[in-house]
């Protein structure tokens, strides 16, 4: 945390000085850049003799090293009384008189470091400080004035310093043992496994280029550790002031906390952090993140720094049950605890959404918006593509409104009138799909007057809520009031890349904010670190990932070769089947038969991919009437953790029969499983995976169509991308052995080769079942001499 010469006033006093609740209900509709305006509106009102944004900076001794104390005042100028004043704007839809008292300390504590400083530089015995502050909602102006002795301000500071600077002696001796500990660091696992010691170098060089690398290396390479040992040895030698290792699954983030556990065991020393998310992490039955629902939100401020300083110097991987140990013992918030921690840790594994989701990412490490010293690790980068569209969309419903209203009741009739305005937009819109006779109607516009109201309404509701906080639906409305701020930040993105749909469907109206393109928005935030290196086991054509997840043109981009023996993975197509939506009832009997021949010349585990349950089921009920004697699991449509881990747990080692598990190509089985030597023997992918055709995927393509690209980009590639994780369940290391089927004759055409990596060129195009059987034999046999 505290590793550069400069050390922000604001963020000096909010760590030291901090005091009071969590308290979800403090949620400001107001983005940074209204915030500006505001404060441009102001200083500009002050008259001609008001300076605005003046620098202050104060150079400090602390731990035997000069370090800078800086900060931008918003105002200075001369009162009618010729004494000089320092004035602080802040803003927010909360009435001054409803503000908390912790929260008008933190302001007066940041004016009076300003203060502090000013009247030492300036030789001022006394000097006068403003809080300024603007209610967003009524626009009233409520000025509080203090004047303060130099000696006053100089004792309040040099007492804020004395605090911080035990913190400060031991962020800098924790760097000197993490970097020792990093430089002597030996590859954990010995030899590097074939392609390993390529990518790990090619890593390290993208780190010290400042540059994006994306890189497709085969299940099974190690690419978690093959990217973390080389960051963290650039991290040794101050390369780097931060990594984040970012993952889609629980399943890559337990990896990376493995490959952490394996260098600690080397002596390595860093300190790491995985951060879980809130409502999986609460304490709570229910979450309810205020003070008087929960007792760890209530006073967390207050004993915050005391539990830090403990974790901080007990324990170096801060996993979820290290965070929750802590958090009970100092009756801390686990999840804003593991936040707090992510400030002094070396390495933060996460999801996705703490670096690029607009509303949820990590503001502590990126509100400024600048590039910093941090490394980006994304891991199974491919799922970037969906979530990042999922993370810079936004929808409402008309449904979301009418529960809103039913929850206030009659009673709140100013707040119930902005909500029916935004209920007649929505009225609206419905009587004008009617008029069109369509249930869908998209348009390349956002609906500016649907924006103004609901603006308007987030404003209603912020001034509302300090005055309601006992109302007992609070958690009901607080939710629909997320989803309406989220809306009005994705509107700020709004462009060319964008459009709006408005559908009708079970008789509610909905409208979705739909981003389709979000390549420049993650190019934005990978803007903010050094460097970044985005991997993944399906990365084919690199050419389209670099593209849509932010690439620039001088990003590098690196293929590895298949690690493994090919002779290890039979890769068989069977083109005499057709799985396409018309011929699927036609090809039944071949399909079954084809997955009987298969699994008829080895017992074993047999993993088969279909792309809907529809399909699935179908199959399904062929198949065991044909083989009712051999075993079989469905995954269902929702399986909890649990479920999950019982059903992955009937894949033994050496079984006795065989057993095919029936499974959803782009579900949870089909990438991020790890079914080890003999537990899987054989995949079977029935179709090429297309997408179901929808709406969305429609307007994707469109969207696309004008760089002649619209149906790869919609289709062909997302749907690829499931098989190539599908078929690489199969092999996992150097031991492994099994076939990979492929059923539809799609796979063979040059439309679907020119999307698969170079060693899947090698496989063989089956023209009969007879061909099928013969193959999978003459393989196995193989193996069995081998053996």
């Amino acid at each position: 945390m505290f590793n550069s010469e400069k050390i922000p006033i604001r963020r000096l006093v909010e760590f030291i000085l901090r005091k009071g609740s969590i308290d979800s209900r403090r949620t400001s509709s107001h983005t940074a850049q209204e915030g500006s305006r505001i404060h441009r509106k102001l200083q500009k009102e002050a008259g001609k003799g008001y300076q605005k944004e003046v620098k202050i900076a104060k150079e400090v001794e602390l731990n035997e090293k000069t370090y800078s104390v800086e900060g931008r005042m918003d105002g200075v100028f001369t009162d009618e009384q010729e004494k000089l004043v320092i004035d602080e704007i802040k803003t927010s839809e909360t009435a001054f008189d409803d503000l908390y008292e912790e929260q008008l300390a933190m302001y007066w504590h940041q004016v009076k470091c300003y203060g502090a400083i000013y009247s030492e530089q300036e030789e001022l015995e006394e000097i006068t400080l403003q809080l300024t502050y603007f209610q967003t909602t009524t626009e009233e102006i409520t000025k509080t004035q203090k004047a303060f002795t130099r000696s006053e301000l100089k004792s309040f500071f040099d007492e804020l310093l004395e605090e911080y600077e035990k913190w400060l002696i031991f962020s800098e001796s924790w760097r000197k043992i993490r970097n020792q500990s990093l430089k002597e660091l030996p590859f954990p696992y010995g030899d590097y496994r074939k392609g390993q010691r390529e990518l790990a170098v090619g890593v390290y060089k993208t780190i010290l280029s400042e540059q994006r690398l994306f890189v497709e290396a085969p299940t099974g390479t190690g690419k978690t550790i093959s990217t973390l040992f080389p960051s963290l040895k650039a991290l040794g030698e101050e390369k780097a002031e931060k990594i984040f290792y970012l993952t889609a699954k629980t399943i890559t983030r337990q990896v990376a906390e493995d490959a952490v556990q394996a260098m600690n065991q080397k002596d390595m020393k860093i300190k790491s952090l995985t951060i879980t998310a809130k409502d999986k992490i609460c304490f709570l039955t229910e979450r309810n993140c205020t003070p008087e629902h929960c007792p760890f939100a209530a006073g967390y401020y207050d004993r915050l720094n005391e539990g830090l300083w403990d974790i901080l110097h007990q324990e170096n991987q801060f996993t979820r049950e290290i965070i929750e140990k802590y958090a009970q013992k100092h009756q801390l918030c686990p999840y804003e605890l593991s936040l707090d921690v992510s400030l002094w840790c070396d390495l933060v594994i996460c999801d996705y959404n703490y670096v690029f989701d607009p509303t949820v990412y990590l503001r502590r490490f990126f509100d400024e918006g600048i590039k910093k010293d941090y490394l980006f690790l994304i891991d199974e980068a491919h799922n970037l593509v969906n979530r990042s569209r999922e993370m810079y969309s936004a929808e409402l419903s008309k449904g979301q409104l009418l529960l809103m209203k039913k929850l206030l009741k009659k009673k709140q009739t100013s707040l119930t009138r902005a909500v029916n305005k935004v209920i007649d937009e929505f009225d609206q819109l419905d009587e004008f799909c009617i008029s069109e006779g369509k249930e869908f109607i998209a348009q390349a516009a956002p609906i500016d007057s649907l924006e103004k109201k609901i603006f308007r309404l987030t404003e209603k509701i912020g001034e509302w809520l300090p005055q309601n906080q006992e109302l007992p639906e609070l958690n009901q409305l607080l939710e629909i009031y997320f989803s309406l701020l989220n809306y009005l930040k994705i509107s700020e993105f709004y462009d060319d890349h964008y459009c709006t749909y408005i559908q009708k469907k079970n008789r509610g109206i909905s409208v979705k904010l739909f981003c389709l393109d979000p390549s420049y928005l993650l190019e934005q935030k990978l803007d903010m670190a050094n460097a970044s290196v985005l991997f993944s086991a399906s990365f084919t054509p690199l050419s389209y990932y670099k593209d849509i997840l932010g690439g620039k043109e001088d990003s590098l981009t690196y293929r590895i070769p298949n690690p493994f023996p090919d002779e290890n993975q039979r890769l068989l197509i069977a083109r005499y089947v057709q799985t396409t939506y018309r011929e699927r009832e036609n090809s039944l009997d071949y399909l079954v038969e084809s997955l009987t021949a298969m699994v008829a010349q080895k017992k074993g585990n047999y993993l088969f991919f279909f792309p809907s349950y529809v399909y699935l089921d179908m199959v399904y009920d062929a198949f065991k009437k044909k083989n009712p004697e051999i075993s079989t699991l469905i995954q269902q449509t929702e399986m909890d953790e649990k479920e999950r881990e019982r059903f992955l747990e009937q894949f033994t080692e050496k079984p006795e029969e065989t057993l095919i598990g029936f499974c959803v190509l782009g579900g949870v089985f089909s990438e991020g499983i790890d079914l080890k030597g003999d537990r899987l023997i054989g995949t079977a992918v029935i179709s090429v995976g297309l997408p179901q055709i929808n709406e969305e995927q429609e307007l994707i393509k469109e969207y696309f169509d004008e760089q002649g690209l619209g149906f790869q980009y919609a289709y062909q590639i997302p749907g690829m991308n499931k098989v190539l994780q599908a078929a690489g369940r199969v092999i996992r290391d150097a031991e492994d052995r099994g076939v990979v089927l492929l059923l539809d004759q799609r796979f063979a055409s040059p439309a679907y080769q020119r999307l698969v990596p170079p060693h899947w060129h090698q496989a063989q195009i089956l023209p009969t079942i007879h061909h099928l059987e013969e193959n999978i034999r003459a393989f196995w046999n193989e193996k069995d001499k081998l053996e």
